[in-house]
């Protein structure tokens, strides 16, 4: 028994793997929700051959197919998510077991349509319920989503389960031969069924790849749309800082009136700039007196302030230098900054140095702003304002030079702007709600610093990084899909496709099963019916047996009276006694006999004991000899009879004589009787259907249809002559009824019917073969030896 069920199990591991791996590599995107309809059915399948073993072999691989998922694929097949996967396709072909047990136990899925049409209700659409709703809690653990609608998810794995079951179950059957069909037919079914799964794998995976392709293309606009935004607004932070630097360039002293004037003119409502501050270089020694004229312009306590490590400030030590911050706008909420040294700025955060060498736009890295009360995170962008070169026309070329070099050089001091880029992103966050999520981190240091977001899940979603350069800064933005695809809104393409494909499918199957089922349902039929004429058959010999015994007997019992009478006929004849009586009795006898022997040919023909012989001989003898008969005959007295021999009539024919004579005896007999005329003419023309198989008709008519009211029929008569049957003219008529039954021996048959005249006409046909040369050769041959 182990021998048995271990190939069984290597078998059903083999295939389980084969197809996990080979939907979860088909069916775009990746997911582990992707293996578990197709894997449910195959399992299904191989349980309904195999019993038990099947779902052995799953409980075994299952591990290793976790470790190759997370290996080759990089999914996250979890102790939790295998588990439920596990579960739900043991517990689908359980079902389908349970479902179909007596289709398959009484091999009767395939021996209607009926029956087809429930079974394949059954493995499919009924029993893929399970595996579809099971991948809805393995969504919700893949995707590390627990909101959102995973309708599609369920769809999708309930079309793929359903069309593996209704593919590959059928074939598996029929490979396994459970109902018998020839090798011809289940060879058909199997081809065109692969072919057709083929088809509808070609379309799914073409519109799957279709649908990825949109999708990629909204995931690229929307991270262009995002990166595009964010160095827009950069650079409008950046402009502004511009414009305030022309404006301490241009004017040799610029008032607080004009700096806020000019800075609320530039500074946008919206804008993530939070304030622009001016700080100019003061010199040491120009430090008390500075001090003094601020406290005047500004109307408030003014001191050179430098910012401790711990976010304390105090009065700005003694250094070659200063650049306080002496304008502010707005200065509300911002006037703690006032007289902070910038040269006191640590320089990780950002070195003035740095700013005076580049002549650029430099921005700092992410700090918590001293000035500002909700602790948000925020950026200096700053830049070192020079003096303009001045040229004086009339000095020489060497001063000229001189002083543009000694102008140049100076520095006047330095624009800040301090910048909140919180409020941007949130509104940019807000209006790609519906699209993407994104991270913003400062990386310029070893270690990044977060700007905007958290980290997001990655899973079934398209992730991508971007990394952007922000004046001396490195930011990184990364970027990925809101939802999961299964969550993500489809367009009605992707919902046509994937309902209609699946149906068509299904139907498609159902079709090409259904001309299996619809063969078998003929086949029982031909069955009935062939049993049904097997016992018609039998009853019909059994019926034709007992009357030939009873003819037979009858026969007998009549012949030994027959004979007596005969034989005292014959003593009476020998004593002279020759009278009316006696001869009377005598033809009686004989009619008696002549109808005792033709019970009995009637009888051996529909039996079958007489059979026509096939011999060459001479029809124009043959109609010689009969014309000669009749002529003679006793009974054919105040009669007359004219042969009409067509040319297509050959000389010589193979059929049986004796039959021939028989059927024109009853015939013409038939024909004085029914036509009612004295006088007949016979005849006989030839008809070829191949080049040896040929008929004989002969046609019975009245020799003078017009001589005598007698000849022909009255309306009445016509009426009743083509309103009367084979069956009451035989009735009528032993003649004629002896007359078919020769023809129909002989391989034709007799028939009644009418000239344009109105006159009536007898016909009957045979089947002869014209002699060849050989056998005409030999005929004659015989007939002269018997004449000499």
């Amino acid at each position: 028994m182990m021998q048995l069920h271990l190939p069984r199990i290597i078998i059903s591991a083999i295939l389980y793997l084969a197809v996990c791996f080979g939907a979860i590599w088909l069916i775009n995107p990746q997911s582990l929700v992707n293996f578990v309809g197709p894997s449910a059915a195959l399992i299904s399948g191989l349980l309904l051959i195999w019993g038990i073993t099947p779902l052995i072999a799953v409980l075994l691989v299952s591990p290793l197919l976790a470790v190759g998922l997370g290996y080759y694929f990089h999914l996250d097949a979890n102790l939790s998510v295998m588990t439920i996967a596990v579960l739900a396709i043991i517990l689908q072909g359980c079902w389908t077991k349970q479902l179909v047990y007596r289709f398959i136990h009484y091999k009767e899925w395939l021996t209607s349509r009926k029956q087809l049409f429930f079974f394949i209700l059954r493995i499919g659409p009924i029993a893929s319920l399970v595996s579809a709703s099971s991948v809805l809690v393995i969504a919700m653990l893949d995707n590390q989503v627990m909101t959102g609608t995973f309708f599609y998810t369920f769809v999708n794995t309930w079309s793929t389960s359903m069309l593996a079951a209704v593919f590959f179950i059928p074939l598996l059957l029929l490979i396994k031969n459970a109902e018998r069909f020839k090798l011809t037919k289940r060879l058909f079914v199997s081809f065109t069924s692969i072919l057709g799964g083929l088809a509808i794998l070609l379309l799914l995976k073409t519109s799957q790849h279709e649908q990825q392709d949109y999708r990629q293309a909204l995931f690229n606009q929307s991270k262009t749309e995002v990166e595009r935004l964010v160095l827009a607004e950069v650079d409008d932070v950046v402009n502004n800082i511009n414009s305030l630097a022309a404006l301490f360039k241009a004017r040799e002293k610029v008032s607080l009136t004009e700096f806020n004037l000019f800075s609320e003119g530039i500074l946008e409502q919206g804008s993530s700039v939070r304030a622009l501050e001016w700080a100019p270089i003061v010199p040491f020694a120009d430090r008390a007196g500075f001090e003094q004229e601020s406290r005047k312009a500004l109307k408030k306590d003014f001191a050179i302030i430098e910012l401790l490590a711990n976010g304390n400030t105090i009065p700005a030590q003694s250094r070659t230098q200063y650049a306080p911050l002496y304008y502010i706008y707005p200065q509300y909420n911002n006037q703690e900054a006032l007289g902070l040294d910038v040269y006191s700025n640590p320089t990780h955060i950002l070195s003035m140095q740095v700013v005076v060498n580049s002549k650029a736009v430099i921005a700092s890295a992410p700090i918590t702003l001293v000035q500002d009360e909700l602790a948000k995170p925020g950026m200096l962008f700053s830049k070192a304002v020079f003096l303009p070169p001045e040229v004086n026309e009339l000095a020489s070329n060497e001063a000229q030079q001189k002083l543009s070099i000694i102008k140049e050089g100076k520095l006047l001091g330095f624009v800040v702007a301090v910048a909140q880029f919180d409020s941007f992103f949130e509104q940019l966050a807000q209006q790609k709600e519906q699209e993407v999520s994104f991270f913003i981190q400062d990386v310029s240091g070893s270690q990044p610093l977060s700007l905007f977001g958290q980290a997001f899940p990655t899973v079934n979603r398209h992730v991508d990084t971007i990394t952007i350069e922000v004046f001396s800064r490195l930011w990184q933005i990364d970027i990925a899909e809101k939802q999961p695809w299964f969550s993500q809104a489809k367009s009605w393409q992707a919902w046509a496709v994937l309902i209609g494909g699946t149906f068509g499918a299904v139907l498609f199957q159902m079709l090409v099963l259904m001309m299996a089922a619809y063969s078998s349902e003929l086949g029982q039929q031909v069955d009935i019916k062939t049993r049904a004429l097997i016992l018609a058959k039998e009853s019909s010999e059994q019926k034709s047996l007992a009357k030939s015994n009873f003819l037979q007997s009858l026969n007998k019992e009549l012949r030994v009276p027959l004979l007596a009478v005969k034989a005292f006929v014959e003593q009476l004849k020998k004593k002279g006694i020759n009278n009316k009586q006696v001869t009377g009795i005598s033809h009686a006898g004989s009619n008696v006999a002549l109808l005792l022997d033709t019970m009995m040919d009637l009888s051996n023909i529909e039996s079958g004991k007489i059979t026509a012989k096939e011999d060459c001989f001479d029809f124009y003898g043959f109609l010689q000899r009969t014309e000669s008969l009749l002529k003679a005959s006793n009974a054919y007295e105040g009669k007359s009879i004219f042969f009409l021999i067509d040319e297509s009539v050959p000389h010589y024919l193979n059929s049986d004589e004796l039959y021939i004579q028989k059927l024109l005896n009853a015939l013409i007999e038939s024909a004085h009787h029914l036509l009612k005329v004295d006088s007949l003419r016979l005849s006989v023309k030839l008809h070829k259907h191949k080049l040896a198989d040929t008929s004989l008709f002969f046609t019975l008519s009245p020799l003078n249809p017009a001589s005598t009211n007698s000849t022909n029929l009255t309306n009445s008569n016509e009426q009743t002559f083509h309103a009367q049957s084979h069956d009451d003219l035989t009735a009528d008529s032993t003649a004629l009824a002896m007359a078919i039954k020769y023809s129909q021996l002989l391989g034709g048959d007799t028939s009644l019917g009418a000239l344009s005249s109105g006159a009536g006409v007898l016909n009957a046909s045979i089947r002869v073969t014209i002699s060849s040369s050989e056998q005409q050769e030999i005929q004659q041959g015989l007939i002269f030896d018997l004449m000499s």
